[in-house]
This record gives structure tokens, C-alpha cells and sequence, in this order.
């Protein structure tokens, strides 16, 4: 019987897999499948594709989204559907499951012009609160600003020709950090918060924030599935981020693309994610 073959897709900036997806690769190789890791640039072939390092794909997302329509018009499966990964790919999605109804920090999508900027923004700053700007198409924190009322104007020409989304600024974000809930096959893994450390407000991983593995309450559990419960297919990983504010989780990204899943922060995680993957591969 001919042997199933999965590819774990890095990216040309960081080709290197990093150390804590090695037991992943390990426990495939285990179940008796082929693990190719390559950057997504060079279209690796295998009968499913999981893209968790394509770190750099908004740095090239045009390039990225033929890639994805490419690989399927090949026959290749990928872990999460296609559809849901072009569509998560701009953040243009926080405004679409906001209409769905889901506690999303208030978003608005608008085109990185100057006067466009200044007039969303001056509600907020008349009442003396700061803003979140980001690029629509982004990761990591890269290229995001915070602007306060007093505070002169920020260059904005490295977004020029792009969109941006304005959100609030939102404190308990840097007070609190951001709850990370991980899921496979919509069942509820584990979970981490991303504490930035004190005087920084971004949560993301480039600005020195702490990993600490955490126990949500059920009803927090309960709020980052019912997001995935709205979407129209249930993907094979994914990652709910946002921020406990008392009974509340506000929703500040859903990561369906190439998430760090924290599977070292969990004995069982690796586990749970193959079973998975292997399901996946039965269904070719």
C-alpha cells in the first residue's frame, strides 16, 4: 500500500522547522506518513499541506493566494480548507463575523488615506482614547500603530495603495495580555495567555510577551467555539485569540492559517492534532 504523505510548509524567511514542531513530525512518522518540510514558495507535493511556519505570506499575498489555488487545482488537500484560509487571510473577516454577531473589538476597514484616517479616528480621540492601526493584511504585529489623542500624526506612507483597520485601543489587553484557545476539529485543546510585559501593549511574540499555560472556564471555552461554530466549515486547527473581560471574551483575531499552536504547552496536544491529520488523510 502506497504510503500517505503530508508536507509541513516553512516559508523562504524562516525555511528552518522550529524546534517545538519536531514531535509532530516525530508522531507522523510514527503513524507511518511521509513528512516533506519546505517552504511554501517552492509547492511542495504531498497528499495534505499544513502551512503553520508560511510566516511570510503577507509579505507576498497575492503570490501566496495562487499557491493555495494552485496546490487544489493539483488535487492537494490542506489541513484547513482553502476558502477559509483566503478568507482569513485579510482582516477584512473581523467585520464579517462582527456582523455575524460575534464580541469582536469594534473594527472598521478603510483605505490607508490620511483624511479618511483622521475622521474615524476623532470620535475616539474626543473622548480621549487611543486607537489600534493595522494593516489589513498583517502579521505578527508587524507595521501596527497606536495613536493617541495628543500625539502628532503618524506616518502613514508605508501603508500608501493598502487597506487598514482602525480598532479601539483597548486596555485590558495590555493589562490582561490575550488568552490563546486552540482547537482541532472544533474540540477544544488547551490554551495559553500572551502576557506582554510591563509598558507594552502588543501580544504577539515579537514584542517579548510570556507563554503561560492556562485553564479558561467553561463558559470562556464555550465562547471562542461558538466563533467557529459560525463559520461555514469546521477547520482542522485553529486558534481563538482574545481578551477575558470579566464573563466576556472579546475576540481580538481567529488564526486559521499558521498559527503557533503551542503543542509544548500541552502533554496531549500533539497527540490530539494527529488524530487529526490522520482523519484528514483517510478522507483522500
Amino acid at each position: 500500500m502506497m504510503s500517505h504523505s503530508i508536507a509541513i510548509t516553512t516559508c523562504q524567511t524562516y525555511p528552518n522547522l522550529p524546534k517545538n514542531l519536531q514531535p509532530l513530525v516525530r508522531l507522523l512518522q510514527a503513524n507511518g506518513l511521509q513528512v516533506k518540510v519546505d517552504c511554501w514558495q517552492n509547492q511542495p507535493q504531498a497528499d495534505v499541506i499544513l502551512p503553520l511556519c508560511a510566516w511570510d505570506y503577507a509579505q507576498q499575498p497575492e503570490c501566496f493566494r495562487q499557491w493555495l489555488q494552485q496546490a487544489v487545482e493539483f488535487g492537494q488537500k490542506f489541513a484547513n480548507p482553502v476558502r477559509l484560509m483566503d478568507w482569513n487571510m485579510h482582516k477584512s473577516y473581523l467585520l464579517d463575523l462582527q456582523q455575524m454577531g460575534v464580541d469582536v473589538i469594534s473594527s472598521q476597514l478603510l483605505l490607508a488615506d490620511l483624511a479618511q484616517i483622521q475622521t474615524a479616528c476623532q470620535p475616539y480621540h474626543q473622548n480621549g482614547q487611543a486607537v489600534v492601526i493595522k494593516p489589513a493584511i498583517g502579521q505578527s504585529g508587524n507595521a501596527v500603530i497606536k495613536w493617541q489623542a495628543e500625539q502628532p500624526i503618524p506616518d502613514f506612507r508605508s501603508y500608501l495603495g493598502q487597506q487598514i483597520v482602525l480598532q479601539p485601543y483597548i486596555a485590558e489587553v495590555a493589562e490582561y495580555g490575550e488568552t490563546s484557545l486552540i482547537f482541532f476539529a472544533g474540540e477544544f485543546s488547551h490554551a495559553v495567555r500572551r502576557q506582554p510585559p510591563k509598558g507594552e501593549w502588543r501580544a504577539n511574540s515579537a514584542y517579548g510577551v510570556a507563554i503561560l499555560p492556562t485553564a479558561p472556564p467553561q463558559n470562556i471555552i464555550q465562547q471562542a467555539r461558538d466563533v467557529l461554530m459560525r463559520l461555514p466549515e469546521m477547520p482542522s486547527y485553529a486558534r481563538v485569540d482574545g481578551t477575558i473581560i470579566g464573563d466576556r471574551f472579546l475576540l481580538n483575531e481567529l488564526e486559521l492559517i499558521e498559527p503557533a499552536l503551542y503543542l509544548h504547552t500541552d502533554p496531549q496536544a500533539v497527540t490530539r492534532l494527529v488524530q487529526v491529520l490522520m482523519q484528514k488523510i483517510t478522507e483522500i
